[in-house]
Order: structure tokens, then sequence, then C-alpha cells
């Protein structure tokens, strides 16, 4: 780690305070002068560090440029061994990820980042809206399950993880469209793409990559999915980034840490947007519509059709009729 960094971490960890430069220095046993060429530095990479006359360099609490610095200090002491990745631009995160898996260089709970998406993907292979100052992230589980149930839950456990990190941080009442898409009033702020690596001669699963995508800021929406789409942040966020990165990863290691303990699922359940609603899908090529009356353990829809039969559906996209009778 350069100077530099050190210096970064060390203010990262102690953000909105004064550190100054004889602390530092003493800190990192290195001279006041080379502090502050490194603060200057920090500066002038866009860094809001502000210099104090009797106080000493000050880490704005606004600052919000994504590093592995600002990362680890979100993370906490619990996560200080985990590897992190952060670009500037990447063409996706989970292609990072899966580049790092095909090199044999990936561990488990490995957290990639990136400020923009070039390439970024949704499900169905459909692309995905990746500008500057959104949150795209990855996050690496490395662990062999065989059971397909176990498998089917990644998706809602992250789900879960990051309604609930946003409902702690900010206070909203995020909603989740099954399977895989998080939405505030009617419109999406996330999505979430799980790909898993497949061993053929044993049938298992040993590698998940999580990806992560959220509108963090308002942004100008192609025409597509400017009617569909909406950022968590209309003006000045409350949070940094970092922080709502690193209380999302948190709750995805522990949710993820035993699939078998599906007590999750009554948080995917109780803050579901197709719960009770009537809904539309396509079904062995036929349109098909009915009612959702549950969510099974495995994350599966329980649909009462509208031609009286039970349908339980484990894959798929749907569309939701809202209570003023508009299609979600």
């Amino acid at each position: 780690m350069t100077l530099k960094q050190q210096i970064l971490q060390v203010l990262e960890n102690n953000r909105g305070l004064a550190m100054s430069g004889q602390q530092l220095a003493d800190t990192l046993n290195v001279t006041r002068a080379s502090v502050w060429k490194s603060i200057k530095a920090l500066q002038d990479e866009g860094y809001k560090i502000v210099a104090t006359t009797n106080r000493g360099y000050v880490l704005e609490e606004t600052n919000d440029i994504l590093s592995e610095q600002s990362l680890r200090a979100c993370l906490g002491e619990e996560y200080r061994d985990v590897d992190i990745f952060t670009f500037k631009t990447s063409p996706s995160t989970n292609a990072e990820a899966m580049t790092r898996l095909m090199n044999g260089g990936l561990t488990h709970g490995t957290l990639i980042v990136a400020d923009e998406q070039t390439k970024g993907r949704g499900r169905m292979g459909k692309s995905f809206f990746s500008p500057k100052s959104g949150i795209y992230m990855s996050v690496c589980l490395c662990k062999s399950i065989e059971r397909m149930q176990d498998v089917m839950v990644i998706t809602p456990a992250a789900a879960v993880a990051v309604r609930s990190a946003i409902a702690k941080l900010t206070g909203i009442d995020a909603k989740i469209k099954w399977v895989n898409d998080i939405y505030i009033d009617k419109k999406k702020v996330c999505g979430i793409l799980t790909q898993a690596d497949i061993d053929f001669e044993s049938g298992k699963a040993g590698t998940f990559i999580v990806g992560i995508g959220i509108n963090f800021v308002e942004q100008d929406f192609p025409d597509e999915i400017k009617q569909r789409a909406c950022a968590l942040f209309q003006g000045q966020p409350t949070i940094t980034r970092s922080q709502l990165i690193g209380e999302i990863y948190r709750n995805l290691i522990k949710l993820t840490d035993d699939l078998t303990d599906r007590r999750f699922m009554l948080s995917y359940k109780q803050h579901s947007l197709v719960m009770n609603r009537e809904i539309s899908y396509t079904y062995n090529g036929e349109d098909k519509s009915g009612k959702v009356i549950d969510i099974d353990g495995d994350g599966g829809l329980v649909v009462q059709e509208n031609g009286g039969g039970i349908r339980n559906l484990t894959c798929g996209e749907i569309s939701i009729r809202s209570s003023a009778n508009e299609w979600i």
C-alpha cells in the first residue's frame, strides 16, 4: 500500500474528524512534508479533504469517491481480510469476477465495485443502465451447494439484503418485485443478477457471483426506461455509496452463510410487491394471469390462476396489476 493509500485509510477510518499532520506522520512513521504531499495529491483527485488551522486535515462526511479504503472503513474489522477491487469504469463487475474466477484468483467474500459500467447486464440478457455515480457491485460466494432449493434462494437473500440496508440507512420502505428487483413507489431502483459456476462432473455449484446495481442519485434515464426507473436520492444523498455497499455486503454474507436457514424469506414475503396482487406471466409459451396467494420457502410464487388451478412459478418474469389498475 502506498503512503497516499495509507493516509486515505486513516482518514476514512476517522471520517469527519480532524487529524493533524503530525498525528499522521507519527502514525505512519513518515515526515510531515510527505504527508502534505500525499494530501495534496488526494485533493487533486477530488477527495474532499479540508485543511483547518490548528486542527489538521478532515475528510468530509459527504465525500463519495469509491475506493478500497472507503469500503474497508465501512465493512469494519470483521471483514478486514476480504479482497476488494474498485474500478472507475468496468464493462461489468460480474464479468470482472468471472475473469478472476477463470484465472483462479477468486476467494470467498471478494467484493468488486465500479463507479460506472459500460456493458452492465440484467436478467434475460437485457442491458442494465449503469452511468457514473451509481452502485455497481458484485459479491463472490465460494461455497459448494448441493441442493437446488438452496441455490434458488440466493437471489431472494440478496433482495432482502438490499432492501434491509436501504431501510436501515435511509428509512425508505422499498419493496421487492419477484424475483430480483427492488422498487420504490412503483419504479425500479435496483436490479440483481446471480451467476453460478457449475462443476458438470459433480453437478454442484461451487461459486456464485451476486451482481447488484442501484440507481443511487437521479440520472437522465433513457426514454425506454424513464417511466419505470427511479433513483434512491433525488437531491443530496444523506449517506455515501460506500456506507450502503458496506451494509448490503454484511447483510448478504450473513444471510447466505447457511442457506437452509430460511428465516429471511419471512422478510422477503413481508416486503413483497406481488403478494395478493394480480399478475400476468408467460408459461410454456402461453400468456397466463392469476393472483399471487403465497411465496414458498424456496422463493417460488404460488399463483391462483384465473382458470381455477394453482400454479407454482420458480422462474420467469411477471407484470403486476397495481391497486390503481396500472401494470408494473
